[in-house]
């Protein structure tokens, strides 16, 4: 009696022995003519592209999920698929009794006419129930897909269907034998009520803690490490920080089938059988690795656990940290970095290394790093680069670049240990945002003009205390805005065309060079979270500003140059806060291109 979980793939024909047994808790048959035909069309493409594959090749059904019980096998997941192929065998018998083959049995706990009529679909009682109306609708279907194709291919299909593994090019299943004291029901719950089908990591899990992997003497303590191991890293990868420094991918539950799915790219090559668009092709890399490794099951297991440990290295330095986070939040594969820190000799090598690849990722069509003779040379080459970049430019050049201005402002303090949060960057969805708004866009629709108009006099009210200090003018006007602001609130309907009036009147204080050619500069651009954008709407300078302070007052997460540009750090005038001014476009443009010179500079390997 199995006391493990137990996982192989087996070839249909080994099948076809077998007894199975459908309990009552699941329920009937209920593929449809088009589910019947994928099913159909996936092992016609697998047997033309097998003509020139080697033996080894095959392909793999979805998981058939067991447990054994008086003699039969209790079919815990799989019944669609293993019904669908008895209709197929069933629509092929004449052939299988030539070759000398049967077809295995299903018989149904509660249901007993559907395994008779299974045995022999018969048309005229096929709106009996609606378990005959399904079998009858899928051997139809089969019945139309092999007379759309020449006679003789059906024993062509046979022969895919059923070779064993000497023949090769053959069908299989996933074959998960579950252990006779695991609670099937609550295993069904899981896999077909909750929606929640094995996953890659489940099975490959499944295979590393076989019991046939171990002596007798130490299988228990060999498979709780190896258990405590796996949990280890897939808790590692359950923090955001982590997660979201090497995957674009919002993903809850087994996490670390990313580093399987690295592995797995680690052990294939051109001459790989499994087709990397099957949806288990990290499964069937690591079930033919470990079938056929003469290594033991733990040397194997630490192959898993270096790639772990070399992500973990990189998110511990705090410059390879920054640069890869950059990369891949810009596109760049994990699989790819991994082979280019295998080939470098020392971790300086690597970060001049992935210095390069920032360098041509985020200035694209500038030439490589090393050919600039000087830092002045370098500067002026991203200098130029950026003033190209405008709001109407690629939304993944603005990002791209605005994001790298970030990150290179944190690494050019080697004192601190801040990081830039790539999880919020991520999770938060952040665009870009003109700092000093477009003023010819006025808000469109009511409920817009009121949130604007609701921010204009909060900002008077609660934070234009000292009104001492300004004109009697402006005093007077400031006054004015704010008391018609509140009457066209508490209208009963609102007043769109005093608003409009209004909307002039506060530009004309707050945007007062406001005829100007609108500013879609990089200098005059920044990166924000999408909730705060979308609350600013087209706010003017003072108010936008003052939501950001108000957010870092709060501890709430702020880019470093976000902040530094609404409280005006990068300008070397700063005589009015209230405004923002062409001048400190150009200053903010200035600082970038200071900042990513600097940073090409340290951790590049130019002069």
């Amino acid at each position: 009696m199995p006391t493990n979980n137990d996982l192989v793939l087996k070839p249909v024909n080994e099948l076809l022995s077998e007894s199975f047994y459908i309990p009552a808790y699941q329920r009937g048959y209920r593929w449809t003519r088009r589910q019947v035909t994928e099913l159909l069309d996936d092992i016609y493409e697998f047997q033309k592209q097998s003509e020139e594959s080697s033996k080894s090749a095959f392909y793999c059904l979805q998981p058939v999920v067991v447990k054994k019980r008086d003699g039969e096998w209790e079919l815990v997941d799989g019944q669609q698929r293993l019904t669908t192929i008895h209709i197929i065998l069933s629509y092929l018998k004449d052939i299988l009794a030539m070759i000398g083959k049967e077809r295995y049995s299903l018989r149904y706990e509660t249901r007993p006419d559907s395994a008779i009529y299974l045995e022999d679909i018969d048309e005229s009682r096929h709106m009996d129930n609606v378990d005959f109306y399904y079998m009858y609708e899928a051997r139809q279907a089969i019945q139309e897909w092999f007379e759309a194709r020449d006679g003789t291919y059906k024993i062509k299909f046979v022969q895919t269907l059923l070779n064993d593994d000497d023949s090769g090019k053959n069908v299989k299943v996933i074959w998960y034998q579950i252990n006779e004291d695991t609670d099937v029901t609550a295993v069904f719950t899981r896999l077909n009520l909750g929606k929640i089908p094995l996953t890659n990591a489940e099975l490959i899990k499944a295979l590393f803690l076989k019991g046939s992997n171990f002596n007798d003497s130490d299988r228990y303590l060999g498979q709780l490490r190896i258990a405590q191991e796996w949990d280890e890293i897939e808790r590692a990868l359950q923090s955001d920080d982590f997660w979201f420094f090497i995957s674009n991918k919002k993903m809850q539950a087994n996490r670390i089938e990313f580093v399987l799915d690295l592995v797995a790219g680690q052990l294939t090559n051109d001459d790989q059988a499994i087709p990397k668009y099957d949806p288990f092709f990290v499964f069937l890399t690591f079930s033919r690795w470990l079938s056929e490794s003469d290594e033991s099951i733990e040397r194997n297991w630490e192959k898993v656990k270096r790639c772990f440990m070399t992500l973990r290295e990189w998110h511990e330095d705090r410059t390879i940290f920054h640069l890869i986070g950059y990369l891949v939040s810009t596109g760049a594969k994990v699989n790819d970095l991994l082979n280019d820190f295998q080939v470098c000799a020392t971790k300086q090598e690597y970060r001049h290394e992935l210095a390069n690849m920032v360098f041509k990722r985020s200035m694209p069509g500038l030439k490589e790093i090393n050919s600039y003779e000087s830092r002045a040379d370098l500067r002026q080459s991203i200098d130029e680069y950026l003033a190209e970049l405008s709001y109407g430019s690629p939304r993944p050049q603005l990002v791209s670049a605005l994001l790298l201005f970030n990150v290179a402002t944190l690494l050019a303090n080697a004192k601190t240990n801040v990081r830039f949060q790539f999880d919020r960057f991520k999770n938060e969805s952040w665009d870009i945002e003109h700092i000093r708004s477009v003023a010819s866009e006025i808000p469109k629709s009511k409920d817009r003009q009121k949130a604007w108009l609701e921010g204009v006099a909060d900002y008077i009210e609660n934070e234009v205390v000292d009104k001492s200090s300004m004109s009697e003018d402006l005093s007077i006007s400031l006054t004015d805005i704010l008391k018609s602001a509140k009457d066209i609130i508490a209208g009963k309907t609102f007043d769109s065309v005093a608003f409009e009036s209004l909307f002039t009147r506060v530009l004309e204080i707050y945007v007062p060079d406001g005829n100007e050619e609108t500013d879609h500069s990089i200098g005059n651009l920044t990166l924000l979270d999408s909730s705060t954008n979308r609350s600013y709407q087209n706010a003017i300078f003072p108010i936008k500003r003052n939501r950001i302070i108000r957010l870092d007052k709060t501890a709430t997460f702020v880019p470093v140059c976000t902040k530094n540009a609404f409280l005006k750090y990068y300008s070397d005038r700063v005589d009015n806060m209230m405004f923002w001014h062409a001048r400190d476009s150009e200053n903010h443009q200035s600082a970038m291109v200071e900042m990513l010179t600097t940073l090409f500079v340290v951790d590049g390997v130019t002069a």
